[in-house]
């Protein structure tokens, strides 16, 4: 009798499980990579989890390297038309080290970034995210999903 209760809450642990970490009807978590679209040898790593307590949300966050020290940049999602918009839900702006690295963390909808087809991220010389005239284009991906 013992080993039956046993099994049985096993089996209800797994189907429990099963449903909570299953991926509902949303994006599952995938990584990917942005290249310098300078020819150079800096790149970031992009990373996408979701979010346990919030469905259908994404934490995206995104390792730099090999930046220029000390600089600000600002993350960009961008489609095919040439139309762009700020990453981030309170501001889509980070400052490398001065071994030029950086991290940029946020959180999306994972169907928001259906209207997205690249991460772009622009440095900013004059150190003004809001300058957008000014930036310059430094890495790229492409989302895929």
């Amino acid at each position: 009798m013992k080993k039956r209760a046993v099994f049985s809450m096993a089996v209800l642990y797994f189907l429990l499980s099963g449903f909570t970490w299953g991926g509902g009807d949303y994006r599952t978590p995938y990584d990917m990579r942005l290249e310098d679209v300078r020819g150079g040898q800096s790149y970031a790593r992009v990373e996408f989890e979701s979010m346990t307590y919030m469905p259908g949300n994404l934490s995206m966050g995104i390792n730099f390297y090999g930046l220029e020290p000390n600089t600000l940049y600002t993350v960009w999602y961008a489609n095919e038309k040439g139309e762009r918009a700020p990453a981030g839900v309170s501001g889509n702006v980070f400052r490398t080290d001065g071994g030029g690295k950086g991290r940029y963390v946020t959180s999306v909808d994972a169907y928001y970034l259906d209207d997205w087809d690249n991460i772009e991220v622009y440095a900013h010389p004059d150190g003004n995210p809001s300058n957008t005239m000014g930036m310059v284009a430094v890495l790229k991906g492409e989302l895929l999903g």
